[in-house]
């Protein structure tokens, strides 16, 4: 019988621990704390992006010096695949070490993301030993591990996506570093013609590895940041709508559709918008799906509500849209849609200001305070 224990599970675990100690030491820094949060958030920020750049650099040259000093430790050898007998040649040191290389940077990389994750949750307050499942939960965020806690509810963002155009999505998102250094080589190549020599190709690869592991960085900083100014954010919205909606079965009958399109349109589902369901499908005691479909005439059943209540699941819409910290294309669409058919009263241009004072720290009262 197989023990019921993978590698994944030994990786989490690893982190989870990794993650508890940094923010318990990190609670203790910030006990006291009284100043601006969103000056700490940037220092974090600048210092984990930094590192990240810096593996991303370290990596393309620890992978290719070696290669120039010691050339024959690195040589091809021939190899022939049986059945269609076709010869292929590689070094098979260079792979193993190409692969020791990867490890490495990963390692690295997700102890930075652990740690930063770890200070902006402390800074916030947040108590590992008294919140098991939001640890496990902001520990997937820094292992960039959270894209499926959305299933957790049976909300889809790709629910009208073919099997193939999603399988395209994931790949290209796991391959883009390997595509942009690919394409990069190859402009560079054809800029400087015969001086693009191998050094200077294979060097070319720095600043391309370098900015995605800041980006990647940047991203998970983003999310924390997120998830922890909604989690203060989410049990007063939460509080407000229970208030005025829990005796109107039709507002509890629209919450899953209503979050099932807020992830359509933002082809995404972020920590923020789960916690953001998960608080409010129990709040109004609605059961948890395995899976869930937007019915097809949820737009018009909204248009037909009464006035009051169309304005909440207005309301709901526009929270979950800007709860991430940011308004895309697709979203201003939907609001400037809801506008037109009269379900919120607010223009684009109030939403992106709320959004940008809620990224800095504030509410957004104004919206459903009377």
């Amino acid at each position: 019988m197989k023990p019921d224990i993978n590698i994944s599970d030994i990786t989490d675990k690893t982190a989870e621990k990794f993650f508890r100690k940094k923010t318990t030491l990190f609670r203790i820094k910030y006990d006291d704390f009284n100043g601006n949060p969103e000056e700490v958030i940037k220092k974090i920020k600048l210092k984990t992006l930094s590192f990240a750049a810096l593996y991303g650099t370290l990596g393309v040259l620890f992978l290719y010096i070696p290669q120039y000093l010691f050339p024959g430790q690195f040589a091809d050898t021939a190899y022939t695949i049986p059945l269609i007998n076709y010869k292929i040649e590689f070094s098979t040191f260079g792979l193993f070490y190409g692969f020791f290389l990867v490890g490495v940077e990963i390692w690295y990389l997700m102890k930075g993301d652990l740690k930063s994750t770890g200070e902006i949750a402390a800074l916030y307050g947040f108590n590992p030993d008294e919140k098991e499942t939001e640890t496990t939960e902001l520990v997937k965020i820094a292992l960039n591990k959270d894209r499926k806690k959305y299933t957790e509810i049976g909300i889809n963002p790709y629910q009208n996506f073919s099997k193939p155009g999603l399988l395209l999505i994931r790949l290209m998102y796991l391959v883009k570093a390997f595509l942009s250094n690919f394409v990069f080589k190859i402009i560079i190549k054809r800029v400087i013609g015969r001086l693009a020599i191998r050094e200077v190709v294979d060097m070319a690869g720095i600043p391309i590895y370098a900015f995605w592991n800041a980006y990647a960085s940047a991203q998970i900083i983003r999310k924390t940041d997120m998830r922890m100014k909604a989690s203060l954010m989410i049990v007063k919205l939460a509080k407000h709508f229970k208030t005025k909606y829990e005796k109107d079965p039709d507002f509890g009958m629209l919450l899953y559709d209503t979050f099932e399109f807020i992830a359509l349109t933002k082809k995404s589902f972020y920590p923020s918008d789960l916690i953001f369901a998960k608080h409010f499908l129990k709040t109004f005691n609605i059961k948890i799906k395995d899976e869930h479909q937007l019915s097809e005439d949820y737009f018009e059943t909204v248009k037909s509500l009464p006035e009051d209540l169309k304005l909440g699941i207005g309301q709901l819409l526009v929270l979950g849209f800007l709860l991430d910290g940011k308004i895309g294309a697709f979203e201003i669409k939907i609001i400037k849609k809801l506008k037109e058919n009269k379900i919120i009263p607010y223009s684009v241009d109030e939403i992106k200001t709320w959004t940008k004072n809620y990224t800095l720290g504030h509410g957004f009262e104004e919206m459903y305070t009377e």
